[in-house]
């Protein structure tokens, strides 16, 4: 499927929940890596990741910010709390949702 039929659908969706909704906001470009940091590498993760994927560099970084490393993604994905999606070239992790 090509990007502008994908733009087509995304904003026919858009339109969808507009005519039911009261307040609907479509975003459409990537919002950047600015995250909230507590130090708790893993709570913050899976806070952020429950309502807002997060690109696979922007994890790093948060990683990084905590001085903790790749294990903590790991252990999340392996319990099932954390899945990994590729989407539009990019790797993003998500809260799993049950």
């Amino acid at each position: 499927m090509c990007a502008a039929s994908i733009r087509r659908k995304d904003f026919l969706a858009y339109q969808i929940f507009c005519e039911k909704i009261n307040c609907v906001e479509h975003l459409i470009g990537y919002e950047g890596n600015a995250f909230a940091f507590t130090g708790n590498a893993e709570e913050d993760l899976l806070s952020i990741t429950a309502v807002h994927p997060m690109r696979e560099d922007a994890v790093k970084e948060s990683l990084g910010r905590a001085k903790a490393d790749w294990s903590i993604i790991r252990e999340l994905v392996a319990r099932g709390q954390l899945i990994r999606r590729e989407y539009g070239g990019s790797v993003f992790y998500m809260r799993k949702i049950h």
